[in-house]
C-alpha cells in the first residue's frame, strides 16, 4: 500500500486546503437558511437557496468541461479567486457599515458557482497523479479530513455566525485568499490537453455545443452510468437519516429523561437525531484508518460490496427502529460498513473516467448528491402514506440495488473489460 510520504506534493497541499475549505464551508453554508430567513423571510429564502444550489450545478458542468480543455490548475486559480472575492464582498455587505442581505444573496450565488467550477478540476487533479491502489489511501484521508472539517466547522459556525458574522466572513475570506496563493505558487499542472486534430469539424472547446457533446458521451458510458445510479441509491440512505428518519424520530420518540456519565438531561427525537449524526461523524474521524488496516487483505470487490450491504441493512433499519440502544448500535455497525466501501468507491471513479475527460466525469458525478437529495425529499412525502417498515423495505431495496450495480462494475473492471479509454473527438476537441 502507498505510504503517506509517497503522496504527490499537489495532493498533500490539496488535502490541507480541502480541510480548511471544508472548515469554512461548514461554518457558513449550514446556517444560510437561518441567516436569510431572519433578514428577508422564509419565501425569499427558499428561492435564494434554490438559486444557490442551481448555480453550483451549472458551475460544476461548465468547470468540468473547460478543465478538460485548458487544464486543471488554471480553472482552479480562477475559481478560487472568484470564491475569495465573493467572500470579501459578502463580509463587506455584513459589516458594521452595511447590512445588505439581497446583495449578499447575489454574491453567495456567485460564490457557489465558482465553487462548482472548482470541484471537478480539483478532483480530477487527484486522479491524474494517483493509481488505483494509492487512491484508496488518498480518498480515505480526504474522507477523514472532510468529516473532521464538518464537525469543527459546525461548532465554529454555531458559536460565531449569529454574534460575530462580520469577523467570521473576514476569517473565511483570509483562508480563501490563502488557498488562491497556494494554488498559484505551489500547485503544478497535472494535465495538458492534446491539441485538437479536427478543428474545422469539431465543436469549440468552450461552446455550448461542445459541452453538450461531452456530456452526451458520458451518458453513453454504461459502466459509469451504473456507477452514478448506484451512488445515488446508496447516498439516498445516508440522506434519509436527516430527512425521513429525522422526522420519524421526532414523531415517534417522546421527550424522556436520560442519564449519561452522571449527567441528567431530556431526550427527544430531535436530540436523538443529533446524537446519531454526531456518533457517525466521530466514528468516521476515529476509525477510518483502523478499518482500512483491518480489511487491507480483502479483495476490493468484496470489501466494497460487503460494506455497502452492511451499511444498507443498518440504515434501512433506522426507518422503523425506536429502541435508543439499537439505534446507536445500528449507526455504529452501519458506519463500519460505510468506512469499508467509501475509499474503494471513490477510488474506482479514477478507473472509469478517461484521462481526457476526467473533469467532465467529475462534474457529472457531483449530480449524485443532488439526485439523492431529491429522492430523499420525495421519500418524506411517500412516508406520509406508508408504514415505517415499508419505508425500511424501500431503503433496503435502494441499498441492495446500489450494491448489485457496484458488484457488476467491479466484476467488469476485474475481468479486464475497459471502461472508456478516451472520449471521442467531438468531446476532446
Amino acid at each position: 500500500m502507498m505510504k503517506l510520504r509517497e503522496i504527490h506534493p499537489n495532493i498533500k497541499l490539496r488535502l490541507v486546503m480541502q480541510f480548511l475549505g471544508g472548515l469554512i464551508t461548514m461554518a457558513v453554508i449550514p446556517f444560510l437558511a437561518i441567516y436569510f430567513a431572519g433578514k428577508i423571510g422564509s419565501t425569499a429564502t427558499g428561492i435564494i437557496l434554490i438559486l444557490i444550489v442551481v448555480s453550483g450545478v451549472i458551475g460544476g458542468f461548465l468547470g468540468g468541461h473547460i478543465s478538460d480543455r485548458v487544464g486543471r490548475r488554471k480553472i482552479m486559480i480562477y475559481a478560487e479567486a472568484g470564491i475569495a472575492a465573493s467572500y470579501i464582498l459578502i463580509a463587506l455587505c455584513n459589516s458594521p457599515w452595511f447590512d445588505l442581505p439581497y446583495v449578499s444573496a447575489a454574491f453567495f450565488v456567485i460564490n457557489m458557482f465558482c465553487g462548482g467550477m472548482f470541484q471537478p478540476a480539483a478532483q480530477a487533479m487527484i486522479i491524474d497523479v494517483t493509481d488505483s491502489e494509492s487512491r484508496k489511501l488518498v480518498f480515505t484521508i480526504s474522507y477523514w479530513l472532510g468529516n473532521l472539517a464538518t464537525a469543527l466547522g459546525g461548532i465554529i459556525g454555531a458559536f460565531l455566525f449569529k454574534s460575530y458574522l462580520f469577523e467570521l466572513f473576514i476569517g473565511v475570506s483570509f483562508i480563501s485568499l490563502l488557498s488562491v496563493l497556494v494554488t498559484l505558487y505551489f500547485i503544478t499542472e497535472t494535465y495538458t490537453p492534446e491539441p485538437s486534430t479536427s478543428r474545422s469539424t469539431a465543436p469549440s472547446a468552450t461552446s455550448s455545443r461542445g459541452m453538450l457533446h461531452g456530456y452526451v458521451a458520458v451518458l453513453k458510458d454504461k459502466l459509469f452510468m451504473f456507477y452514478i445510479v448506484g451512488a445515488i441509491f446508496i447516498f439516498t440512505l445516508e440522506q434519509s437519516l436527516s430527512n425521513y428518519v429525522g422526522i420519524r424520530l421526532e414523531r415517534d420518540i417522546p421527550e424522556q429523561s436520560a442519564s449519561l456519565l452522571g449527567f441528567d438531561f431530556t431526550l427527544d427525537g430531535t436530540k436523538m437525531l443529533g446524537f446519531l449524526k454526531t456518533e457517525n461523524t466521530l466514528l468516521v474521524v476515529l476509525l477510518s484508518t483502523v478499518v482500512l488496516f483491518l480489511f487491507k487483505k480483502w479483495k476490493d470487490r468484496w470489501t466494497l460490496v460487503t460494506g455497502m450491504m452492511v451499511f444498507s441493512v443498518c440504515f434501512a433499519a433506522l426507518a422503523f427502529t425506536n429502541s435508543i440502544i439499537l439505534l446507536f448500535i445500528l449507526i455504529f455497525v452501519g458506519t463500519i460498513g460505510e468506512l469499508m466501501y467509501v475509499p474503494i468507491k471513490q477510488a474506482m471513479i479514477g478507473d472509469l473516467a478517461p484521462a481526457n475527460a476526467r473533469s467532465t466525469y467529475m462534474a457529472f458525478y457531483s449530480l449524485t448528491f443532488y439526485g439523492a437529495m431529491i429522492i430523499a425529499s420525495l421519500l418524506i412525502i411517500i412516508g406520509e402514506w406508508i408504514s415505517p417498515v415499508m419505508m425500511g423495505g424501500i431503503l433496503l431495496f435502494f441499498g441492495v440495488t446500489g450494491s448489485f450495480l457496484y458488484y457488476l462494475i467491479t466484476k467488469s473492471l476485474q475481468s479486464g473489460t475497459p471502461a472508456v479509454t478516451e472520449v471521442k473527438t467531438s468531446v476532446s476537441s
